[in-house]
């Protein structure tokens, strides 16, 4: 199979705009990957300053035991990491899937399984993103805080909803690559381990 194409043979023609929403769609699944960065390097940094601070309690009784919202706003990072991230993954490759099944059909039959399972997802991606929009929508007209750290719902409800969207718009891509004879994945978007 060609880097171009999931049937392996030349790539098709895209039209223009249709190669700028493919391109607009990339470059939204890499913005979410840095945004996933930073929310895992926000979490190192929030556990590293509990562990600390836990350990600065018991050599100095008065200082207090931990840090209270740590584990509310930990939760919060890592919901975002991992729907920010979902996108650049989809189109890396990098998420789970039937490869066995795919590596066994033919080039027809493995575009015909990736453009179903494409369009299914799309359908599961948009209804979570919707449902996860609605979700912060109320929080923000019913004015929701949190009553751990006072934090308005919302804000963190948001981050989940724009992650969701995010790798709704990489399924749609994802699919419309797929009926265009385009391969869905491109390792160019693979970040390689330490051991690579």
């Amino acid at each position: 199979m060609s880097d171009d194409t999931l049937a392996g043979a030349a790539a098709p023609a895209v039209p223009a705009p249709v190669a700028a929403v493919l391109s607009a769609a990339d470059g939204l699944a890499v913005l979410g990957g840095w945004l996933a960065a930073a929310c895992l390097a926000g979490l190192t940094c929030l556990i590293s300053a509990e562990i600390v601070t836990a350990a600065a309690s018991r050599l100095f009784p008065s200082l207090p035991g931990g840090i209270s919202i740590a584990w509310e706003y930990s939760a919060y990072l890592m919901g975002s990491a991992f729907l920010f991230g979902s996108a650049l993954a989809l189109r890396a490759g990098s998420h789970i899937r039937m490869s066995v099944l795919l590596a066994r059909l033919r080039a027809r039959g493995r575009r015909v399984v990736e453009t179903v399972a494409s369009l299914i997802g799309l359908l599961v991606t948009g209804f979570l993103a919707w449902s996860l929009v609605v979700f912060a929508v109320r929080s923000w007209q019913g004015g929701q805080i949190s009553g751990g750290s006072f934090t308005p719902l919302w804000i963190p409800q948001a981050a989940l909803a724009a992650g969701a969207i995010m790798l709704a718009v990489q399924m749609a891509a994802r699919l419309l690559r797929c009926l265009l004879g385009l391969r869905p994945d491109d390792e160019r978007f693979k970040v390689s381990g330490a051991g690579e």
